[in-house]
């Protein structure tokens, strides 16, 4: 992992070994922490952090997960000791909990299986549907880049227009600490980027590579990729994202209604609607609205 030296982690390990001799770990591995009878092993610490961020860990990181799980353990050890998960209500909430768990898990399983939307069905919607996306303000596509200094823009504008592509370009100035694809801004109107660069990029012609832009936050480099205008219909591109996710929705829902049709007819299902008529389920609630005084 990233960020933990060879002293914190060899450290880490010798309190792990104390540890297994009084904190009935429930694996094998090294024991990290131990709060009363229940003890924070090496391979449980690792299971609790997110794969996606376990590259990204350092060993403060780690010491602050630990932290975390000490607190947890301590207030909830007290609060059992206080008999406080015994409650009625807790437990009608747990087991309303747990069927709303293990029914997200079915219909995970269930609804996400075999469900694509195919390049054909996003641009049939869009043609059918054209009038939905009606641009209601001037939009633009630009690749956009910050720098430091007017020089730094200077150069970086240079390779530009030498051909350089702008991903690579933005990519080797920053050292790989941009994200990708960062520097393509994709679609956007004047009010969603600072005014120093909407006065320039809605003035630009496609394709065009602005001068340096001065702003608060340095030097900006402009690349208009696209331009439309309200009123106009937007681009395929712009939208097709949004149109397979609402397409994807719509396949679930449909799914979903197939599904519990299908699992009804599994089961022996019994009605009895007239106990909900309006004056016997008055009755109902006065009753046990008496008996909560």
């Amino acid at each position: 992992m990233k960020g933990i030296n060879l002293a914190w982690f060899v450290s880490l390990l010798l309190l792990a070994l104390l540890g297994t001799k009084c904190g009935r770990p429930k694996d094998a591995s090294p024991v990290i922490a131990v709060v009363g009878e229940e003890a924070l092993t090496l391979n449980e610490l690792i299971d609790k952090i997110p794969n996606h961020i376990r590259s990204d860990m350092t060993s403060v990181n780690l010491r602050e997960f630990v932290l975390s799980w000490i607190n947890d353990q301590v207030l909830y050890q007290e609060a059992v000791a206080r008999e406080i998960d015994r409650d009625e209500t807790l437990r009608k909430e747990f087991e309303n909990l747990k069927r709303e768990l293990v029914i997200s898990k079915l219909l995970e399983q269930t609804l996400n299986k075999d469900i694509a939307v195919a390049e054909e069905e996003i641009k049939a919607y869009y043609d059918a549907n054209r009038e939905g996306f009606i641009l209601s303000d001037d939009v633009v596509h630009a690749h956009h880049v910050l720098l430091g200094s007017q020089k730094e823009a200077n150069e970086v504008r240079k390779r530009l227009r030498a051909g350089e592509p702008f991903g690579t370009v933005a990519q080797d100035i920053t050292q790989d600490s941009l994200e990708a694809d960062a520097w393509d801004l994709g679609y956007f109107s004047r009010n969603d980027v600072i005014e120093e660069i909407a006065k320039v990029v809605f003035k630009m012609s496609v394709k065009s590579i602005s001068y340096p832009i001065k702003s608060d936050f340095g030097y900006h480099i402009v690349q208009l990729v696209d331009k439309q205008k309200k009123g106009e219909v937007e681009s395929f591109d712009t939208v097709k994202d949004e149109i397979k996710q609402k397409l994807l929705t719509r396949k679930r829902q449909d799914k979903y209604q197939r599904f519990v049709l299908q699992m009804k007819s599994k089961f022996k299902i019994q009605t009895n609607f007239l106990l909900l008529d309006s004056s016997i389920l008055d009755s109902l609630l006065y009753k046990v609205d008496r008996a909560a005084l």
